[in-house]
């Protein structure tokens, strides 16, 4: 499964100003606030740590760390699944047996932070009961930069022509370094030396890319252990949806429930993707003054979203806002 670039990596939540929400959206009313029903509230398991902190990763390096979670009811339980939001987080050691009231379990929770680096991870992890019972906790890490790729992503134009003609390497340390191999191989040009250097400029063979079949990304080698692969990420025009969700009264109101309202839904949209492959350009984002939520990736990651979002009662308040005639 690709997972390359997912900086939702799978509730990535940022400020989208660029766009205009004016523009897009069907009417200058926010959604109201939802009324939605959900399975009971889980309170018979305790999770240690809360939230599961792995501290600084490496870029395409995935790293683990262990969970308890204790049965903290007065009845046996037995969990149904334990999984992660996205497919870049797995979790091995799930006991099949009933948990006994007091009894605790330890897990290993393993995630792939991908090939973006500079990013804030924050990965969901859900334990569903047998009874239907959910409980969710949360796992975190920063993927640090080592190598500075520049520009961030390759632009390319319909017809398949790089915008700009060089990639730029360098090290944040300013220390010197080598490349050491690309995969797919020939769409960038490698160093003419083997010789450690500040910077790195390659060379993009856009007829190279387009025989490739047009990949979202190629990962270079490095010889630094501190950053073995670095991801240079290419980017053709990309598919944008806009779906709206509820958003705070603009005297103030009730902001905090409004908020969680909100990542709710995303949490409930991100898990109903949980199955769907998902391209390297997917990302969502949330602007929350005007609870816009705005999709990026391919027609089919839009469509997924689609079909998540026709699946919510109508009393969620989601809906997609379209394009205004003419703009």
């Amino acid at each position: 499964m690709q997972r390359t670039n997912r900086t939702l990596s799978c509730l990535a939540l940022a400020a989208f100003a660029s766009l205009s929400a004016a523009a897009w959206a069907v009417d200058d009313k926010p959604a109201p606030a939802p009324t939605v029903t959900t399975a009971p509230e889980a309170t018979a398991l305790a999770f240690s740590p809360a939230t599961l902190d792995l501290g600084e990763m490496i870029a395409g390096t995935p790293k683990s760390a262990p969970l308890t979670i204790t049965n903290t009811g007065s009845a046996p339980i037995t969990i149904a699944s334990l999984k992660g939001g996205c497919g870049c987080t797995t979790i091995t050691g799930t006991p099949t047996e009933a948990i006994a009231p007091g009894a605790s379990f330890t897990v290993q929770v393993t995630v792939d932070p991908g090939m973006k680096t500079g990013v804030e991870l924050k990965k969901p992890v859900h334990a569903v009961l047998a009874d239907g019972r959910a409980q969710t906790m949360q796992v975190v890490g920063r993927v640090k930069t080592v190598v500075r790729v520049s520009p961030e992503a390759v632009e390319m134009s319909t017809t398949g022509q790089a915008k700009m003609a060089t990639v730029t390497l360098a090290r944040v340390d300013g220390s010197p370094f080598r490349v050491t191999g690309a995969t797919p191989a020939g769409i960038l040009a490698m160093p003419a030396h083997d010789k450690p250097a500040a910077t790195h400029e390659l060379k993009i063979d856009a007829a190279a890319w387009n025989k490739a079949g047009r990949p979202a990304s190629v990962t270079l080698s490095t010889d630094g252990p501190d950053a073995p692969k670095v991801a240079v990420i290419i980017k053709v025009a990309e598919a944008v949806a806009m779906f709206r969700l509820p958003a705070p009264e603009a005297d103030g109101g009730d902001r905090t429930s409004v908020e969680a309202a909100q990542d709710a839904l995303i949490q409930r949209i991100d898990t109903g993707l949980a199955s769907t492959e998902r391209s390297q350009q997917f990302q969502m984002r949330l602007h929350r003054d005007t609870g816009m939520l705005f999709v990026h990736g391919s027609p089919d990651d839009l469509d997924a979203v689609r079909a998540v979002v026709r699946a919510l009662p109508a009393s969620s308040g989601v809906r997609e806002s379209r394009p205004t005639p003419g703009t």
